[in-house]
């Protein structure tokens, strides 16, 4: 679970809170307050479901090999060969991985955010120089 899941999650809810609170304080219906509340709850749970599948999953790791391929390894499972997809983007001092598993025959994905609260800034950097070499860094 990154930082950016729990700023996703946090946002949610208080927006669930606000929402519903602005409503009934604007002298809304007090069943359309609780139906708001109960979409943003429901929101927030599959925010939270999403978290504990991910928990589960065994860890990857992303290599970059000398000839500049790129791998994506998971603890107890071969090591798969992996093309960075048009979402990837370098965000300031974090970047947006979108990778695409070649060895996948419906061509799973698997997008992260990482900021310098989740890995080491220099773990960034780096990131960021393998994507300037595989021609696919983007600056917003």
């Amino acid at each position: 679970m990154t930082a950016a899941d729990l700023a996703a999650g946090a946002m949610a809810a208080l927006a669930t809170v606000f929402v519903a609170w602005a409503v009934a304080r604007s002298g809304g219906p007090m069943t359309a307050s609780l139906l708001l509340l109960l979409a943003g709850s429901s929101i927030v749970a599959a925010l939270a479901r999403s978290w504990v599948r991910a928990r589960c999953q065994p860890a990857r790791r992303l290599v970059a090999r000398a000839d500049g391929s790129l791998w994506l390894q998971a603890a107890g499972q071969d090591p798969c060969r992996t093309t960075i997809g048009v979402g990837t983007r370098l965000i300031g001092p974090s970047v947006f991985l979108d990778l695409r598993v070649e060895s996948s025959p419906v061509g799973e994905r698997f997008r992260i955010w990482l900021t310098p609260f989740d890995v080491p800034s220099l773990a960034i950097r780096r990131c960021s120089v393998v994507l300037r070499r595989c021609g696919r860094a983007v600056r917003q």
